[in-house]
Parts: structure tokens; C-alpha cells; sequence
């Protein structure tokens, strides 16, 4: 009976384990050394855990389309501005993003910053120059 107890607890913890280990992916698709910026409409937008996802709908020469995103935890971006309510479906929104590797369209979400310039999240070294050009009026 001990013998029977003791396998299935290491069943349990095993598997308890494995769906945890399972439930949080690699962010190896997406190229942490350069940045871009993606604007668009606000589809949808959930902060939840692991990560957030955003969906905007994006016109540029391409056409229309939605485009699937997704972020650092919601925990991280609190810490970084995020609050309750800052982004609403149908709002314009930039969206500064590590793009995929392979050269497909989304990115995962470092920072965003509204139309009304409230902004969350990491800075890039990008938009860090970009705001020292402005600074040195250049």
C-alpha cells in the first residue's frame, strides 16, 4: 500500500509539473535585437497572464488586416505604466514590438503608447534616440 501511495504521488507531481512547464512558451521567435512599430485600431486587447494580447487592425500598403500580438505579463507592464482601462477596443494605438525572426508580421509587445501619448512599458534604444534627437532639437 506504501509502495502504491508513494507512485502515485510522483504520478501527480510529474504531471503537475509537465502542465505547468507546458504552459509557458519560448519568446524564441521573436528577434530581441531590433525593434519596430506597428499602428493600428485596437480589436482587442486582454491583460492576463502570462501574456497580454493585443489585436489591431492595421492598414498600410498591404491592405487591412488584424494582427495577433502578444506581450510581457501583465505584472510587468504595471510596473511599467499599465494600468486598468489605458487601451479600449477602437482606439489608435503604437504598438513597439521585437518582430519575428522569420520575417512574418506581429512581434511580441514591449511598449505601446496611445494616441493621447500615454505610454507603457519598456523603452527601446530606438525610441530612446528618437526622444534624445527631439531633445537636442534635431
Amino acid at each position: 500500500m506504501k509502495t502504491t501511495w508513494l507512485a502515485v504521488s510522483v504520478v501527480t507531481l510529474v504531471l503537475g509539473l509537465g502542465s505547468s512547464a507546458l504552459a509557458h512558451h519560448s519568446a524564441a521567435q521573436y528577434d530581441f535585437s531590433k525593434s519596430a512599430s506597428i499602428t493600428g485600431v485596437v480589436m482587442k486587447f486582454q491583460a492576463i497572464n502570462p501574456h497580454v494580447r493585443l489585436t489591431l487592425r492595421v492598414t498600410d500598403a498591404k491592405g487591412t488586416r488584424d494582427l495577433a500580438l502578444e506581450g510581457h505579463s501583465t505584472n510587468n507592464f504595471y510596473r511599467a505604466g499599465y494600468r486598468d482601462g489605458i487601451i479600449k477596443y477602437g482606439d489608435k494605438v503604437t504598438a513597439n514590438v521585437a518582430p519575428m525572426r522569420d520575417g512574418s508580421e506581429g512581434g511580441y509587445v514591449v511598449s505601446v503608447i496611445t494616441a493621447s501619448g500615454v505610454r507603457f512599458g519598456a523603452q527601446s534604444s530606438a525610441e530612446r534616440a528618437r526622444e534624445q534627437q527631439k531633445a537636442e532639437g534635431k
